[in-house]
């Protein structure tokens, strides 16, 4: 499917200013393809220069988005118009593509995005399917309502320190639960309460 931009201004008796588009104002049959200027209309939709009463679509193969002032190439299809190329683009910026309403999947052996300064993710919900996943940066930070990890085996590693903050600290341990250190400190401020059927010291 298409997708369609807003028809353009109204029937016009007279020739509108046209630079070197000589089909302008004939009539042409489906197929033919021209080359013209995108325009704006005094109710802000789009149209093609010298062809404002044909509809204006974007070919399904065209996914980067018309503005005003793109030179296009365009084919007719009857009374309408379907841009497939952007051969050139007057204003700058940034460059959009868009599949309409379309699901749009990129499959390759290999894909590489490089965003040089920064790269953006937006999404209602975001998933990452991999047999290997890796995570390399010099700063890392994280910031969630709510984290869940859940994992056969689980090691973490900290060259220098580490610290830990919260309300409450629950650790639960089906088996055994070890802390080891060369100087190892419990403090409670208030209350320091060990129990079990069998407490060793020394």
């Amino acid at each position: 499917m298409s997708r369609m931009l807003p028809a353009g201004a109204p029937a016009r008796n007279h020739p509108l200013p046209f630079r070197d588009d000589s089909l302008a104002f004939c009539t042409l049959p489906s197929g033919t393809q021209v080359v013209a200027e995108i325009k704006t209309d005094n109710q802000g939709k789009l149209y093609l220069a010298a062809w404002p009463n044909y509809e204006l679509h974007v070919a399904t193969s065209c996914l980067l988005k018309p503005l005003e002032g793109d030179r296009v190439r365009a084919t007719l299809d009857q009374k309408r118009l379907f841009i497939t190329d952007i051969l050139w683009r007057r204003q700058s910026g940034e460059l959009e593509l868009n599949s309409g309403e379309h699901t749009l999947h990129i499959i390759a052996p290999e894909l590489i995005l490089n965003g040089g300064k920064k790269i953006a993710l937006k999404a209602e919900s975001i998933s990452l399917f991999s047999r290997t996943s890796r995570w390399v940066a010099e700063c890392m930070n994280q910031m969630t309502k709510r984290w869940f990890l859940q994992a056969d085996d689980a090691h973490r590693k900290i060259k220098f320190n580490e610290n830990v903050e919260a309300e409450n600290i629950t650790y639960h341990a089906e088996e055994m639960l070890t802390v080891n250190g060369r100087m190892t400190a419990i403090n409670g401020s208030a209350v320091v309460k060990v129990e079990g059927s069998q407490i060793h010291m020394g």
